[in-house]
C-alpha cells in the first residue's frame, strides 16, 4: 500500500491506493494520523479547559471575599480570554496545507471566543434585574448585588462554554466521519461509473456486430431476391428451353414414390440461406436450373398448382467432396435429391468437376437405363435384378448448368453407415451381391450387346485425363511418404522394405494407371462403379416390426451412389477399393476370403440368369490371378482416401482455399491441405498401416 499527497485544490488530502485490488481511497489527513497523537491532543486540549475552569472558579472565590471593582473584573477577564485565545492559535496553528472546513472551523472558534468576549462587556452594561436597586456603584449593597450578578453570570457562561466545547468536538468528529464518507462515497461513484463507461462500451461493440450481421444477412437477402428465390412461385411455361431430359418411364414410377413429409425440412429458406457459408451460397442453383426444375415437377406432379419447392441440405460437411447435394422438398408429395459441381470455376477447374459430372452423367443416362433394359429382355426376376443404385428422374448437362435430380432414398430408408463404427458381415455381404450382379450384367452385355456397350468401354479414366497435371503428381508423391511414416522402421522393418520397393517401380500414376486400365485386362474387363467407399454405399435396415426379436437394424438392402469416377477396368478394382477403405484388418483376417467368396458365387449366379457362362466368361482361376495382380490398387486409392475416411467432419479443410493454393502454382502434403492433422493422424496411421500389411502378406505388393 502507498501513499500518495494530492496537489489538487481540495486542500490536504491524501491518496490510499490498494496496489493488490485495484481500488483507490481518499481520506483527510486527520484520518491518517496515528491514534496516539490524536489522544496526546485531547488530552491537552482538555487540560487547557480545566485550567480555564480552576481560573473561573478562583475568580469566583475572590469575588465572594474581596470583591473587585466592575473594571479591573472586566479588564481580567479580557486578559484571560486574549491568553486563552493565543494558547488555542499556538497549539492549532492554521497550517498551509490543513483541509478547508478543518479552517473554516477553527476559523468559527475562534468567532465564538470574540462573541463570548463582546457577551462579557455586554453584560457589563446590562440594566440588572427585576428587584435589583440601580443604585451607584459606591453603594455597598448596590456592589454586592453587581457582584453577585456577575458570579452567576459568569458561572452560568463557564457552563455555556464548556457546552460549547463538547458540541465542538463532537461536530468536529461527526465531520470528519461525514468527510471520510462522503470522499468513500465518491470513490465507489467513481468505481461504479467506470464499470458503467465499460459496459457501455461493451454495449457499442455488440451493437456494432449486431449491425455488421444485420448488413450481412440484408447483402444475402439482396442477393436472393436478385434471382429467383428458393422457395419457387409458379412462373409462365418456356418453350422447350432450358428443360431437362425426363424419362416418361421414370415420370410415371416417381407418381408413387415418397409420400411422407421431409423429417428435415426448411421452414424458412431466406433465414436457412442466410446462414450458410459464402462458399454454400455460391453453390445454389442458378436460375436456369431452378427453372428446369419447375418444368420436372409439373411434368412429375402434373395435378399439383403449384410449383413451389423448398431446398436444404441434403449431405453433412465431409460427406461429399467432387459436389453439391441439395434435397428438393416437394409438400405434400415428397422429396427428390439434387446433384450439381461446384460453381466456383477455381474448385471446378482444380477438383475436376466437368468431367466428374459428365461421367456420373452417362451412368445415369446411359449404362444404368441399359442395365435396367438389359436384365428385363433376359427375363430375370426382379428381385434378382441389379437394381442397387438411384433411379434418375432427369439430367442436365449445359455447363454452368449441369445438374442431376435422383430419387431422395434417404425417404425410402436408407443411411449412410458410421464410417467409424466396424461395418457388420451382413452389410458388407450386400455390397459383394451387388457387386457380383453388376460385374456380371457387364460380362453378359459384351457377348450379347457388344455395340450398345463400346461407349462405355471407351472410357477414358479421370486419372488418366490427369496424368500430366504437375500439382496433383506431386501431392500424389507426397502420399507415399505420408503411407512410409504409418510405418514403424524398427517393428515394420519388414514392411517398410517391400513398401518401398514398390514405391521404387515408378510414380504414383505410373504404379495406378496399369492397374485401373480395362485394355490390359481384357476379356474380363468391366464397367465398375468406381468410387466405393463408405459414403457412396447407403444400406435400408430392418424396422423392429419387421424382425421377430423386435430388435430391428438388420441389412435388407443397399445402394450404390455416386458414379462420377466410372470406369471401365477390372472387377478387382471395385472390391479391393471397398476392402481397403471400408473394412478393418481384423474384419478382413476374419471375412476376407469368405466375402470373396459370396461376390464370385452370386456373379456367376447372375451370369447364369443372364445365359451366360462363369466359367467361360470368368472362370475361378482368372478370378484369383486378377486378384492378385490387381489388387495393389487398393493400397494406392487407399492413400488418396483415408485420410477423408478418418476425418470428423468438423476438420474437413477448406475445398475452395485449397483450390485457390493449387491454382497459384503450390503443391502440398496431406497435412499441408488440410487433410491430415492432430484430429485423425492416429486413426489415419493406424488403418494405413493395416492395409500396407495386408498387402504385403497377400503378395499384393
Amino acid at each position: 500500500m502507498s501513499v500518495v499527497e494530492s496537489v489538487d485544490s481540495v486542500g490536504p488530502v491524501q491518496l490510499e491506493m490498494n496496489l493488490a485490488e485495484g481500488d483507490m481511497q481518499i481520506l483527510p489527513v486527520s484520518a491518517l494520523q496515528d491514534p496516539k497523537e490524536v489522544q496526546k491532543e485531547q488530552a491537552e486540549e482538555n487540560e487547557r479547559l480545566l485550567e480555564s475552569n480552576e481560573e473561573l472558579e478562583q475568580i469566583g472565590n475572590a469575588l465572594e471575599e474581596d470583591p473587585l471593582p466592575q473594571p479591573e473584573i472586566a479588564e481580567l477577564r479580557n486578559e484571560q480570554t486574549e491568553e486563552k485565545q493565543a494558547k488555542q492559535l499556538e497549539k492549532e496553528p492554521l497550517d498551509e496545507g490543513l483541509d478547508e472546513k478543518l479552517l473554516e472551523e477553527q476559523q468559527n472558534k475562534v468567532i465564538q471566543e470574540e462573541q463570548l468576549e463582546i457577551t462579557i462587556k455586554e453584560l457589563q452594561k446590562e440594566e440588572p434585574d427585576e428587584g435589583i436597586d440601580q443604585s451607584p456603584m459606591g453603594n455597598p449593597q448596590n456592589e454586592e448585588q453587581s457582584e453577585e450578578l456577575l458570579r452567576r453570570k459568569l458561572i452560568e457562561r463557564k457552563l455555556q462554554n464548556e457546552e460549547l466545547q463538547r458540541q465542538q468536538l463532537e461536530d468536529c468528529d461527526k465531520t470528519q466521519t461525514e468527510d471520510s464518507f462522503i470522499l468513500e462515497e465518491s470513490s465507489l461513484e467513481a468505481v461504479e461509473k467506470r464499470v458503467e463507461r465499460h459496459l457501455e462500451e461493451r454495449l457499442e461493440e455488440e451493437q456494432e456486430v449486431s449491425v455488421c450481421e444485420n448488413e450481412k444477412e440484408r447483402e444475402l437477402n439482396t442477393e436472393q431476391e436478385a434471382r429467383p428465390e428458393i422457395v419457387e412461385q409458379p412462373e409462365k411455361d418456356e418453350e422447350n428451353e432450358g428443360t431437362l431430359a425426363i424419362d416418361q418411364k421414370e415420370v410415371e414410377q416417381s407418381k408413387d414414390v415418397h409420400l411422407t413429409e421431409p423429417d428435415n425440412r426448411v421452414e424458412n429458406t431466406e433465414e436457412k440461406a442466410s446462414q450458410v457459408s459464402r462458399e454454400e451460397q455460391t453453390d445454389l442453383p442458378n436460375d436456369t436450373v431452378r427453372q428446369a426444375l419447375r418444368e420436372l415437377l409439373k411434368k412429375l406432379w402434373p395435378d399439383r398448382i403449384s410449383t413451389e419447392f423448398e431446398l436444404e441440405r441434403a449431405s453433412a460437411k465431409g460427406d461429399n467432396y467432387l459436389g453439391v447435394v441439395w434435397r428438393i422438398c416437394v409438400r405434400p408429395e415428397g422429396s427428390l435429391v439434387l446433384k450439381l459441381p461446384p460453381q466456383n470455376s477455381v474448385r471446378r477447374k482444380q477438383f475436376f468437376a466437368r468431367p466428374c459430372f459428365l461421367r456420373e452423367s452417362l451412368a445415369y443416362e446411359n449404362f444404368l437405363p441399359l442395365v435396367a433394359e438389359f436384365q428385363e429382355e433376359r427375363n430375370v426376376p426382379v428381385e434378382e435384378q441389379f437394381t442397387q443404385y438411384a433411379r434418375c428422374q432427369a439430367c442436365r448437362l449445359d455447363e454452368p448448368n449441369e445438374c442431376i435430380v435422383l430419387e431422395d432414398l434417404c425417404r425410402a430408408g436408407y443411411d449412410l453407415h458410421d464410417r467409424f463404427a466396424e461395418l457388420p458381415v451382413e452389410c458388407v455381404r450386400l455390397v459383394m451381391r451387388a457387386y457380383g450382379k453388376l460385374h456380371a450384367t457387364s460380362l453378359a452385355m459384351k457377348q450379347q450387346w457388344p455395340d450398345r456397350l463400346k461407349h462405355c468401354q471407351s472410357l477414358v479414366d479421370i486419372f488418366e485425363q490427369r496424368r500430366d497435371d504437375h500439382s496433383l503428381g506431386v501431392y500424389f508423391e507426397n502420399l507415399k511418404q505420408s503411407a512410409l511414416g504409418s510405418l514403424c522402421s524398427v517393428k515394420d522393418h519388414h514392411y517398410v522394405e517391400r513398401l518401398e520397393a514398390y514405391f521404387g517401380l515408378g510414380t504414383f500414376f505410373e504404379l495406378l494407371l496399369p492397374l485401373i486400365g480395362g485394355k490390359n485386362c481384357e476379356p474380363y474387363a468391366v464397367v465398375c462403379h468406381g468410387d466405393c467407399w463408405n459414403n457412396n454405399i447407403m444400406y435400408r435396415l430392418s424396422k423392429p416390426e419387421q424382425d421377430n426379436d423386435n430388435k430391428g437394424g438388420r441389412p435388407l438392402d443397399v445402394r450404390l451412389i455416386d458414379w462420377q469416377l466410372m470406369r471401365y477396368a477390372s472387377p478387382i478394382t471395385d472390391l479391393a477399393y471397398f476392402f481397403f477403405s471400408c473394412t478393418s484388418r481384423d474384419f478382413r483376417r476374419k471375412y476376407y476370403k469368405s466375402m470373396l467368396e459370396t461376390y464370385y458365387t452370386e456373379m456367376a449366379q447372375q451370369l447364369t440368369r443372364l445365359g451366360e457362362s462363369a466359367d467361360e466368361l470368368f472362370p475361378l482361376q482368372a478370378f484369383n490371378e486378377q486378384l492378385q495382380s490387381k489388387c495393389a490398387v487398393g493400397l494406392l486409392l487407399a492413400m488418396m482416401v483415408l485420410p477423408i475416411v478418418t476425418m470428423r467432419g468438423q476438420d474437413v479443410p477448406d475445398l475452395q482455399a485449397i483450390s485457390e493454393l493449387i491454382e497459384a502454382g503450390g503443391t502440398t502434403s496431406l497435412k499441408g491441405a488440410g487433410f491430415l492433422g492432430s484430429g485423425n493422424e492416429d486413426l489415419y496411421k493406424k488403418r494405413m498401416r493395416d492395409v500396407i500389411m495386408d498387402c504385403v502378406d497377400n503378395e499384393y505388393i
